[in-house]
C-alpha cells in the first residue's frame, strides 16, 4: 500500500480527506498528517522520501508575496499563515525532485500554481466582478452545497478528457480567490461557466500533478468525485512500485 502525506491546518477539517482516501482503500495509518507544528524538527526530505502521494488541502489564503504582489487595497485576506506556506512550498519542492504524485484541493490548487510560477486573483469579486464561488459554511452553506457546474476545457490532456467523459459536474465552492495566470507546465482542464479556472494538471509526464478548485472530499458519495481520489491513489501506487523497484538490488548471475 502506498504512503501519503496530507498537508493541512485545522484538525476539524482533516476527517473528510482521510475518509476520501479510505474510500479508495487507504487506511489512516498509511497517512502522515503534516502541519507546521507537527513537522517542526522533522526532516521533510525523509518524510517525502517514504511517500508515494502528497495532498495539499484547503485553508487560508496564500501570502501575495509568493506570487510577487502586495495586498491590494480593499482586499480582505483570510489569515495567511507564513509557516504553512513555507512548509507546503518545501513539500512541493521535495515532491517535484522525487516525482511524488500531488493532488491539490482548493488552496492546494492555488499553492501548486503559485509554486510553479503562476499568479492569483486576490479577490474574484473585486478584481473580476464575479460572485457565486464563496459559498462558505459561515455564510450558511452546507459543505456539499452545489454552487455551480464545471466543464472540460478543449485541452487534450487525460485530466481534461476525464471531465469530458462525465459531462459537466456540479461542484461545491468555497473560495474568494482564483487562478489569474496559469503557471508554465500546467494545462487548464476544467472551468466554471464564468471562466474561472477549476482544474489543471502538469504537462510533464514524469510528474503526476492534478488540482481542483472545489472540495471533492465533501462529495465523496458521488462516483465522479470519488474518482479524483481513486486516480490519485492509482498514481501513488505506480510511484510506489517504481520506487521499490529502483531500491531493489540487481542480481548478477554467474
Amino acid at each position: 500500500m502506498p504512503h501519503f502525506v496530507i498537508a493541512y491546518a485545522k484538525e476539524k477539517r482533516i476527517p473528510p480527506y482521510l475518509e476520501a482516501l479510505a474510500a479508495c482503500g487507504v487506511p489512516a495509518e498509511d497517512v502522515f498528517l503534516a502541519t507546521p507544528a507537527r513537522t517542526a524538527g522533522v526532516d521533510l526530505a525523509e518524510v517525502v522520501g517514504h511517500a508515494d502521494g502528497l495532498m495539499l488541502t484547503g485553508g487560508s489564503d496564500l501570502q501575495p508575496c509568493l506570487y510577487r504582489e502586495a495586498r491590494l487595497p480593499g482586499v480582505e485576506l483570510d489569515m495567511p499563515v507564513a509557516e504553512r506556506d513555507q512548509m507546503e512550498w518545501d513539500l512541493l519542492d521535495l515532491a517535484r525532485a522525487a516525482r511524488v504524485p500531488v493532488f491539490g484541493i482548493c488552496r492546494g490548487f492555488q499553492m501548486v500554481n503559485v509554486f510553479l510560477g503562476g499568479r492569483l486573483y486576490q479577490d474574484l469579486e473585486l478584481q473580476r466582478g464575479q460572485t457565486g464561488h464563496d459559498c462558505f459554511s459561515d455564510h450558511g452553506f452546507a459543505l456539499d452545497h452545489f454552487a455551480h457546474a464545471v466543464a472540460a476545457t478543449e485541452a487534450t490532456h487525460p485530466f481534461a478528457e476525464s471531465f469530458r467523459r462525465v459531462g459537466p459536474l456540479r461542484v461545491n465552492s468555497r473560495h474568494h480567490q482564483g487562478i489569474r495566470e496559469l503557471a508554465p507546465g500546467l494545462v487548464a482542464c476544467a472551468q466554471a461557466p464564468d471562466g474561472v479556472l477549476e482544474a489543471a494538471a502538469t504537462t510533464d509526464d514524469g510528474w503526476w500533478v492534478r488540482a481542483v478548485q472545489w472540495h471533492p472530499e465533501n462529495l465523496i458519495a458521488l462516483p465522479e468525485q470519488r474518482a479524483l481520489f481513486a486516480d490519485f491513489v492509482a498514481a501513488a501506487e505506480a510511484h510506489r512500485r517504481e520506487r521499490e523497484g529502483a531500491a531493489r538490488p540487481v542480481e548478477v548471475s554467474g
